[in-house]
């Protein structure tokens, strides 16, 4: 037996691993690779999964790469494999079933899992998540005909499983904390768009209200009691209150943790020779210049693409990341990138309302844009995201930032031409040229 059963271990199968792996081949075409999945599923797109439920793709449209996928980059692909424990001091992992591994190089990409309050009676009721495709094929099963959904959480989980529900034809009331939906994706203003949204749609809206205890009917059905003493009758529960970074192997094998896997700028943990990437990982936030779990699936791709790169011996610094969401309901297109929701005084806010559903705003640090929100029309979202990834000085061009023809037209001269060659240049380094499109 070698030395090393793996060259390179790989704990996981979404956006960090798969980009990892991707990666890895790139620089490393022979090394030895194996992929440890709990899921019995090659990997898919988890934000999918509500449109899964609501019939507007069908299970091919869940996989992003092709069923061929593991054999084309000469990786072992162990489904159904949980990894139980780390060793890094022999480099070894064990897995459920008591198999041990030895490995070279070990990426953690373990993801999140739901975060369950401590609600009393809950323990008695049958309820769903909404964060995986078994979650997706349970709501399928259960729904399909009229019954009253309950959801547990207004942020973009909850929401979307609210919008899936309704399409299979349910009955649905939200129930949220705080005082209106998606409270850390939007501001007051862009809310109030969704929120109107849904409610044309039928969704009952119950915000700033808590559920405190939960009664069961028998499997899925109960009744909820909420903070003002009102009671909800529900044929379904789904809690999706929020999620947690998956950082148990991680915590157990003594590696530094701190609310998620702590790396430093090359995606390295705390040990030697073990990486991290994706939702369970603390990374460099370029807005906040602090670290920050970001569990978001670009900013999951593109740790994992740095993890391997560095996996391989390639030792390149992750530049950073900010959070974004772009999502729909019911037809409304939203998109939120950096701050949004300025923590004091010292930031300048600058708005834009047109007519009906067109909301823009961009959020200024002195100069610096931080942060940017539109709702209803997003086209010229793209610019002012690459701005606040490059921590752009906006002085000269900030009274134009929200404008519906705002691009390279607006900035100097020379800054013009200089933008315009550096996208060019990034282009090429990226193998991409003419006509660009698809998604994750």
């Amino acid at each position: 037996m070698a030395a090393f059963d793996y060259d390179y271990a790989i704990v996981g199968n979404s956006a960090a691993a798969i980009n990892a792996c991707d990666t890895l081949r790139e620089f490393d075409k022979e090394g030895s690779m194996a992929i440890f999945c709990e899921d019995r599923y090659r990997c898919y797109s988890r934000p999918l999964i509500s449109y899964l439920v609501a019939g507007k793709i069908d299970n091919k449209g869940m996989y992003y790469r092709p069923q061929n996928y593991y054999r084309s980059i000469k990786a072992d692909f162990l489904k159904g494999t949980k990894v139980e424990s780390i060793d890094p001091g022999k480099n070894r992992l064990t897995t459920a079933k008591g198999d041990k591994i030895k490995w070279r190089k070990l990426l953690l990409a373990t993801g999140f899992k739901s975060f369950i309050p401590p609600i009393e009676g809950l323990e008695e009721v049958d309820h769903l998540s909404f964060i995986s495709w078994d979650d997706a094929k349970r709501m399928m099963r259960l729904t399909g005909k009229t019954l009253n959904a309950l959801v547990v959480g207004a942020g973009l989980i909850g929401m979307k499983a609210a919008e899936a529900l309704v399409a299979r034809g349910a009955a649905v009331t939200v129930v949220e904390m705080m005082d209106r939906v998606l409270p850390q994706a939007l501001d007051d203003e862009a809310s109030a768009l969704v929120a109107e949204r849904c409610q044309l749609a039928g969704i009952d809206l119950n915000t700033g209200e808590g559920v405190t205890g939960l009664e069961s009917r028998g499997g899925h059905k109960g009744r909820a009691v909420l903070d003002g003493g009102s009671e909800i009758d529900f044929d379904l529960l789904v809690m999706a209150v929020g999620v947690r970074p998956r950082a148990e192997l991680a915590e157990e094998a003594g590696l530094s943790c701190d609310r998620g896997i702590e790396v430093d700028e090359f995606q390295l943990t705390s040990e030697k020779d073990i990486y991290a990437a994706g939702d369970a990982v603390r990374a460099m936030d370029i807005v906040t210049g602090e670290p920050t779990v970001n569990a978001l699936w670009p900013v999951a791709a593109l740790q994992g693409k740095y993890a391997g790169m560095n996996m391989a011996g390639a030792e390149t610094s992750y530049p950073g990341n900010s959070s974004m969401n772009s999502v729909e309901f019911f037809g409304l297109p939203v998109l939120s990138a950096g701050i949004v929701n300025p923590p004091d005084d010292g930031y300048e806010v600058i708005t834009y309302r047109g007519e009906r559903e067109d909301y823009r705003k961009a959020v200024l640090k002195g100069d610096i844009i931080v942060g940017m929100l539109m709702a209803g029309r997003i086209e010229r979202a793209g610019i002012l995201t690459s701005l606040i990834q490059e921590r752009a000085n906006v002085r000269r061009v900030k009274n134009f930032l929200l404008e519906e023809g705002f691009g390279h037209i607006n900035f100097p001269r020379v800054v013009r031409q200089g933008r315009i060659m550096d996208e060019m240049a990034g282009l090429r380094v990226a193998g991409i040229s003419g006509d660009r499109g698809g998604r994750s």
